[in-house]
């Protein structure tokens, strides 16, 4: 997200400078029935009042002197840190007073700023709250210090929520809205006023065109959930233990029974082998075309059984059994097919492999995954002769020429848990991460992703994927599992070609990534009765053009560690990030930093995945640790209390960090909204920015620094670009230590300027070495395409290196560069057409 611009106020008694504004976003889904409703007729607005919000107490007691209002300034400000992605969190308090049945405004409103540390004491921070400063300049808070400024500012452009306090109640029953003319850009106002009892009252204001009663309800129990907390901690004397703010549970029971509901179920594990499900359909439909081609060749479910038999027992006999691992090397052909079944038969598990892959990347494959044996084309034999001990080299002739096996199956000794693939992926420090797959995880998910698309034995599923990425696997085991046929399409270089390739294979379902389908019109391809696509957001362009018509649209969220899909979105719309419902498993959504800690429906945390959808863990030593952080071994404690029956005895989850982060709607979708980490999409490839980096950094001195990221937008007109930034310290834009980096009317503070590294006369044969050393180790899809010089690096308040700001130049330029290639005819045309 790039910063806000925030424009100086002529009359404005404030200085400042410009951060991104803290906003509670919009949460609109929603649950037919409110969870609980109380007061305002049908307006624009609705409101939650709670006359019950804290319990009565003595706030003075033990000369402690924490008051409620402090409390629940506090309270506001851990809640706003559950629902909105900001660094710095900020909101507008205001006091007011009595006049008659209702309440009007009696002081100017004050911004609060600050950051959170989670290692900070509770009593500290309240304490800290409490005594803050009032101050009229406007300044990004330092570190985590609390900011407190008064004066005559335009609050709306800082954030959209509003504590304000009425002072002493008259113990009435109900507390009172605030009245009078709402700020600028206030979406909430939570009220709250003690009563002459020393009861607190809250009453929260919410507009309904930004947010259900439900989302506000959620926000509402999670205030006063965190105050009720923080109120203990005010009244326990210190050497009676201390609470740090991150201990501070932030899951009120009204959330925690929502989530309860929405991941009350997950799928029945499938207890099958792949190769046996797909031979069970071959021996039902002997006749039927299993597999076909453009190119005219085309193999029936008995031709498959037969061959994939030979070629297993053949592989048998030099030694495949389960938990072996066996190579797989093919350009676009129905033979990729026979050989991947034939490996599953035989007891191993296939690793695809691009034999475009530099040699580096190839043998750390090969040795990690100790395989000794290599199934391939006639293309690429020679390539793998010297790499492994044993070649088998496949051909059409060949594989009819095998002899029959004289037993049936070939390997008796393969089970569900053995596994049946290896993916690679990109890792973190120049090693690719291999994810282990198994039968039974694969099973399970090919029987719900079956069921949901409604697919069966008249499905023609597009093989389009490379067979190194993951996608791969979906398109010719889902149709071969369902009795149907996958289609292999010819060589694609153009979306024509693409279109060709659909028509002829008639085709009706397909999985595209958007930067592809965004570029294929409908009415060309009208057989696709069912297009899913996923690894990149879609863009309203996508949406418009695929929606309405004939074709069901598919928004499809998942990764390599869980087989085929975690959600599916089936009702998309144009301007949401909403991956919809989870397929297999359950999904929760718990605190970034510590999975321990539940978060609300509504709030904004990583993704856990549960189910038996989910990846065994990673192939070897050099990963066990990132497998035993990510895959968990012992459920938190919440699942164990909230799903008892899925945890007890042998019964242990399949639990996955994935690194994504997301929240829970009140209509049980769920909306995708970024990474915690540096893992980028680029056409469905994942691609790790500090692997690259790493690379990339072989050919910097110390003193250099490379920052990958992707620019662009996903809307037909052009590809997003994979770009490595450069800053290079001897360069003679670098500035020096005296330059000043004063920022113009269209710039912000701290914003590098950026040029084009190829074109500058120092920097291209830096850019050659950098380049050449990130293909020598990754494959073509991890390699930079656009290299571009930055001034300098700016950094955050902490010190770190500012990526927020670099992706906000960054798109900048290449938006400014992308104007100008509009007025050249021919690059447009070909932008437009040409596969990525």
């Amino acid at each position: 997200m790039s910063p806000s611009r925030i424009e100086d106020y002529p009359d404005s008694k404030v200085k400042h400078e410009r951060f991104p504004p803290c906003l509670l976003p919009p949460l609109r889904g929603s649950r037919t029935t409110p969870a609980f409703s109380v007061s305002a007729p049908v307006t624009q607005f609705g409101s939650i009042i709670e006359t019950q919000f804290l319990p009565e107490r003595e706030w003075h007691e033990s000369g402690h002197h924490i008051d409620p209002v402090t409390i629940c300034k506090a309270a506001w400000i851990l809640t706003l840190q559950c629902f909105v992605q900001a660094d710095i969190l900020c909101f507008v308090y205001q006091e007011v007073e009595s006049a008659g049945c209702i309440y009007s405004t009696s002081t100017d409103p004050v911004l609060y700023l600050t950051r959170v540390d989670g290692g900070e004491e509770a009593r500290d921070f309240l304490r800290r709250l409490g005594v803050g400063t009032v101050s009229t300049v406007l300044t990004a808070p330092r570190g985590h210090e609390i900011c407190i400024v008064e004066g005559q500012l335009a609050v709306g452009d800082f954030g959209n929520t509003l504590l304000y306090y009425s002072g002493e109640g008259d113990g009435g029953t109900r507390p009172r809205l605030l009245a009078g003319r709402r700020p600028l850009g206030m979406d909430i106002r939570v009220g709250i006023s003690k009563e002459v009892n020393g009861r607190i009252s809250a009453a929260l204001d919410f507009r309904r065109s930004h947010m259900s009663q439900d989302a506000a309800t959620s926000i509402f129990r999670t205030f006063q959930h965190i105050a009720s907390q923080l109120a203990d901690v005010a009244m326990i004397a210190p050497s009676r233990g201390t609470t740090r703010l991150e201990d501070i549970d932030v899951c009120s029971s009204h959330d925690w029974q929502s989530v309860r509901q929405l991941t009350a179920s997950v799928s029945p594990v499938e207890e099958q082998c792949l190769h046996d499900m797909i031979v069970a359909q071959c021996r039902r439909f002997p006749n039927r075309t299993a597999v076909m081609s453009t190119d005219g060749d085309a193999l029936t479910y008995g031709e498959l059984d037969d061959l994939s038999q030979r070629l297993a027992y053949k592989l048998a006999q030099l030694g495949v059994r389960p938990e072996a691992f066996v190579l797989s090397c093919f350009e676009k052909s129905i033979w990729a097919v026979v050989a991947r079944l034939a490996i599953m038969r035989a007891g191993g598990a296939y690793i695809s492999i691009h034999a475009t892959n530099p040699p580096a990347y190839l043998e750390s494959v090969i040795t990690r995954a100790g395989t000794r044996i290599v199934v391939c084309d006639e293309k690429h034999a020679n390539q793998f002769r010297h790499l492994v001990p044993i070649t088998v080299e496949t051909s059409p002739s060949s594989l009819r020429s095998l002899p029959v096996p004289d037993r049936d199956p070939v390997c008796d000794r393969v089970c569900p848990d053995n596994a049946c693939l290896v993916l690679f992926t990109s890792g973190s420090t120049g090693k690719p991460k291999g994810i282990v797959q198994v039968h039974r995880s694969y099973a399970t998910a090919i029987r719900n992703y079956a069921k949901i698309l409604s697919l069966d034995t008249n499905t023609r599923y597009l093989s389009f994927d490379d067979y190194a990425f993951d996608i791969s696997n979906l398109e010719f085991m889902v149709p071969l599992i369902t009795g149907g046929c996958c289609c292999v399409p010819g060589p694609m270089a153009t979306v024509q070609d693409l279109a060709y390739n659909i028509n002829a294979l008639k085709a009706n379902a397909a999985f595209l990534t958007p930067t592809v389908a965004v570029k294929l019109d409908p009415a060309d391809v009208p057989s696709l009765e069912i297009l899913c696509v996923g690894g990149e957001p879609l863009s309203a362009e996508l949406v418009a053009k695929w929606t309405g018509g004939s074709t069901r649209l598919v928004n499809q969220y998942g990764m390599g560690e869980a087989a085929i899909s975690c959600c599916y979105n089936d009702k998309v719309r144009p301007g949401r990030t909403n991956i919809g419902r989870p397929t297999s498993g359950a999904v929760f959504v718990v605190n970034a930093t510590s999975h321990d800690k539940l978060l609300p429906v509504g709030a904004v945390g990583e993704l856990l995945m549960e189910g038996s959808h989910l990846a065994r863990g990673y192939l070897d030593q050099t990963a066990a640790r990132r497998t035993e952080a990510v895959f968990l071994e012992t459920p938190p404690a919440w699942l164990t209390a909230m799903h008892p029956t899925r945890v007890s005895g042998t019964a242990q989850p399949r639990l996955y960090r994935s690194g994504d982060l997301g929240r829970w709607n009140h209509d049980g979708t769920i909306d995708y909204v970024g990474r915690k980490d540096h893992i980028l999409k680029l056409d469905g490839c994942r691609i790790n920015a500090l692997e690259v980096e790493h690379q990339g950094r072989k050919r910097l001195s110390p003193l250099d620094t490379i920052i990958v990221d992707i620019f662009g937008i996903v809307d037909g007109e052009e590809d997003p670009v994979l770009t490595a930034l450069l800053h290079l310290d001897n360069h003679p834009i670098t500035p020096t230590p005296t330059t000043p980096t004063t920022p113009t009317h269209n710039t912000l503070p701290n914003e590098p300027t950026i040029t084009d590294a190829t074109a500058d006369p120092h920097t291209a044969t830096k850019v050659t070495e950098i380049k050449d050393a990130i293909a020598a180790a990754l494959p073509p899809y991890m390699v930079p395409t656009q290299f571009l010089l930055l001034s300098h690096v700016p950094r955050t308040p902490s010190k770190k290196t500012d990526r927020r700001m670099i992706g906000h130049v960054g798109l900048k330029y290449h938006l400014a560069r992308r104007a100008e290639r509009r007025g050249d005819v021919v690059l447009a045309t070909r932008a437009r057409v040409v596969l990525p």
